[in-house]
């Protein structure tokens, strides 16, 4: 007698969208002052590394200066920044033509044609607002500054969003935000995925579904007490190989992504993290190589920086 019950599969579960505290946001801030020592604490800095969001920032103290003060890091703002008056203020006296041309010499530095709004948000003192409030949108603003606007309007497959959604979970450590997608180490921006899913959150759940894919029947048996099990996903058929995905030489995405997510995305000897530093890169790595008969499956997988991996070869364990 057969089991016809439907083959379960893991079933990651999505950040909810949280109200936080006065004192919790305070704690974020001090928190990614901790991991970014020394220098000023600028706006694009901590929302490079922060879980809370532009807007719940500004809406609960009024501005960025704000909010330092009050977590009691004022000398993070003023060290090279200025008061925050005075840097409004040169600002509103830069003309048009010094803003274009601010633009046209962070594009020379960053050695690119064509600029996102988020480059003009991580690099200079201004953002979108001034460009909008000025020539009415940010592409009109860079058609005057004789350069171009990176689009994220491309049709996109499916695949190539997964790809990237993958890179950008791996580099935060977590479910990523969409107001995330436009800045690096993305190259699809948000509205992408919503005109291809319909929803931000339907994208997420999309990419659950992809990993879940990629994940075997005996993996399945080994996840930890984190991961919630449902019957989502029962037909494993689609993009697996059934002969034995754990003798294909690539690691399946999904596979990859699990490792990560088990290991918490960071490297497992020496618990580096891109979340923590931005040059740290995650690779998954066979404990018992290849070359020894070692196969891609859970557990013969981990995750390793970069500078842990270099040199490793086909040895075994560490």
């Amino acid at each position: 007698m057969t089991d016809e019950r439907p083959r379960k599969a893991i079933t990651f579960k999505l950040d909810r969208l949280v109200e936080y505290s006065d004192g919790a946001i305070l704690a974020e801030i001090r928190r990614v002052a901790s991991i970014i020592p020394g220098g000023p604490l600028t706006v694009s800095i901590f929302f490079k590394h922060s879980r809370v969001s532009r807007n719940t920032v500004t809406r609960r103290f009024g501005s960025w200066a704000k909010a330092l003060e009050a977590a009691s890091l004022t000398e993070r703002w003023s060290e090279q920044m200025g008061s925050p008056g005075s840097v409004q203020a040169r600002i509103r006296k830069m003309s048009n033509d010094e803003v274009l041309c601010a633009l046209r010499d962070l594009a020379e530095r960053l050695g690119k044609a064509n600029l996102t709004v988020g480059d003009v948000e991580s690099n200079l003192p201004f953002g979108g607002g001034t460009l909008r409030r000025r020539w009415g949108t940010a592409r009109k603003a860079f058609e005057a500054a004789g350069i171009g606007l990176t689009t994220h309007g491309r049709r996109y497959s499916d695949e190539e969003c997964f790809k990237n959604l993958f890179e950008v979970w791996t580099h935060y450590g977590r479910p990523p935000q969409y107001r995330e997608m436009g800045l690096p180490p993305s190259t699809v921006g948000g509205k992408a995925y919503v005109l291809r899913f319909g929803t931000w959150n339907r994208a997420l759940s999309s990419f659950v579904e992809r990993v879940n894919v990629d994940v075997s029947p005996e993996d399945a048996l080994a996840q930890d007490a984190q991961l919630e099990v449902g019957p989502a996903m029962q037909d494993h058929s689609r993009g697996v190989d059934k002969r034995d995905a754990g003798d294909t030489r690539e690691i399946p995405l999904g596979l990859r992504f699990r490792v990560l997510y088990r290991d918490r995305f960071k490297c497992v000897l020496c618990g580096d993290s891109p979340s923590i530093n931005p040059v740290c890169v995650l690779h998954v790595d066979h404990i018992v190589p290849r070359s020894k008969g070692g196969r891609s499956v859970l557990e013969n997988l981990r995750s390793l920086c970069s500078t842990c991996n270099v040199g490793r070869g086909n040895r075994f364990v560490d």
